[in-house]
């Protein structure tokens, strides 16, 4: 049953865009196509929607998996989503430092919780969590629109995911923190504070330190569309005890008509039996064989040891294009296979676009945890390309996840004092001053603790 009162047009809904796109994929999956499209239709020239919410790729990811022809509808707003990414990512950190922050307590989910220049990991999941939706959607599509979009993109993702994970995340307290300059960072009471239990790159510690806490949440401190949204994202987790919690409190007070037809539907599907994994990947599963081949490579090589491998990958290199070993490449990333990965991007290195390639290898590197095989590719392009502005920030964090704290320090004060990276790159410049500025910080908060 649909509630009188969810709109089957964009515009009565203003800010509240995404809750009913998310309330009509539970009941009519072509009405959330139709209006998800509505929303990308309101781009302006600087591709900057109405609203401006980092939700819509999440919603796009979940309706192409159960669209029919969802193929179509794909192709047919991926440039938009790509274009649109490029607008969020330099609309929410539009000084180039890395930390996004909401530009008015109007668009933040918790205007309470807003001020400016404030760093809160809501905003920085939401991104995160965007970003990876879109590397999913963007599949084999290899447009030179796309493909930018993705490069660039995924160095923010990446970047957005260790801040939560090496600065934000403070493991004695089980909490995340807030940030902002001339402070120092701390915990972060608020709903804010509790959006990583919604993040794709949590830890099981993450979730079990900030799972108990749901018992003591006060929906007055919620509003009912960060409410909403925030459930919307837990049905496709694991979280099952959390929104029990939630249904028990029931929305907000002061909720609007929109909002509240949307929980009746949101709180119906709560009852009902979903995958928790994004619907995108079944329907690839379906309808493309690559994943069942990367995965069936994966077991085989297990089975038959590096000697087979090493002919395998050797006749790949003989057989498959440059374009279809990075395919497979962005495949075996996505099944969370990054050393295979990153042994793919060696092979496609050797085709050529070496500086490319590398840089794709040593990303899998520091996806599967092997910092010191990533270091090694870094100062090869290094090597190769001293003038390379991301290279040597990416070297500094692949030192710093070695636990080589203050080599990695004076590499982010060597750049941000480099006075041609000034000119040339200043926005990168006052990335790596700024995590001079938070590693400071952190080495003042251990020897306290000392």
């Amino acid at each position: 049953m649909i509630p009188a009162a969810l709109p089957q047009d964009l515009q009565p809904a203003g800010r509240n865009a995404p809750l009913l796109i998310a309330a009509w994929f539970y009941t009519d999956p072509p009405t959330a196509a139709r209006l998800l499209e509505e929303w990308l239709a309101t781009a302006d020239s600087r591709h900057r929607l109405f609203p401006m919410c980092p939700f819509i790729c999440q919603l796009a990811e979940q309706i192409v998996g159960v669209l029919p022809k969802a193929e179509v509808f794909l192709q047919r707003i991926l440039p938009h989503l790509a274009q649109y990414v490029d607008a969020a990512m330099e609309e929410y950190d539009p000084d180039g430092r890395g930390l996004p922050v909401w530009p008015s307590p109007e668009e933040a989910l918790f205007p309470g919780e807003f001020a400016p220049g404030r760093v809160t990991v809501d905003l920085m999941v939401l991104l995160s969590n965007e970003i990876a939706a879109f590397e999913r959607l963007s599949g084999k599509n290899t447009s030179r629109e796309v493909a930018h979009t993705l490069d660039m993109a995924e160095g923010e993702r990446n970047e957005l995911d260790e801040w939560l994970r090496q600065t934000f995340w403070n493991e004695e307290e089980g909490t995340f923190g807030r940030y902002e300059a001339g402070k120092e960072m701390e915990p972060d009471p608020s709903p804010c504070g509790y959006f990583p239990l919604v993040w794709s790159g949590q830890s099981r510690e993450m979730g079990e330190a900030l799972r108990p806490a749901a018992a003591r949440w006060r929906t007055m401190e919620w509003t009912p569309r960060g409410w909403c949204l925030f459930f919307f994202l837990l049905l496709h987790t694991s979280h099952k005890s959390i929104l029990a919690q939630m249904l028990h409190q029931g929305l907000p007070v002061g909720a609007l008509p929109l909002e509240m037809a949307a929980w009746t539907v949101l709180a119906c599907a709560a009852g009902e039996k979903r995958p928790a994994l994004p619907g995108l990947l079944h329907w690839l599963d379906s309808c493309r064989h690559v994943r069942m081949y990367a995965w069936l490579a994966a077991a085989l090589l297990a089975v038959f040891g590096l000697v087979w491998a090493g002919m395998w990958l050797r006749s790949c290199r003989r057989t498959v294009d440059i374009g279809q070993l990075e395919y497979e490449a962005r495949a075996l990333c996505e099944a969370e296979e990054h050393e295979q990965a990153a042994e793919l991007f060696r092979m496609a290195r050797l085709e050529g676009h070496e500086d490319y390639f590398a840089y794709r290898q040593a990303g899998e590197w520091m996806h599967a945890g092997q910092y010191a095989r990533a270091e090694g590719v870094y100062r090869e392009m290094l090597a190769r390309a001293p003038d390379e502005p991301n290279v040597p920030l990416n070297l500094a964090l692949a030192v710093l996840k070695q636990d080589r704290r203050p080599e990695a320090m004076e590499m982010y004060r060597r750049f941000s004092e480099d006075q041609q990276m000034r000119t040339r790159w200043p926005e990168l410049a006052d990335r790596a001053r700024l995590a001079v500025e938070l590693l400071e910080q952190q080495q003042r908060l251990d020897a306290r603790r000392e």
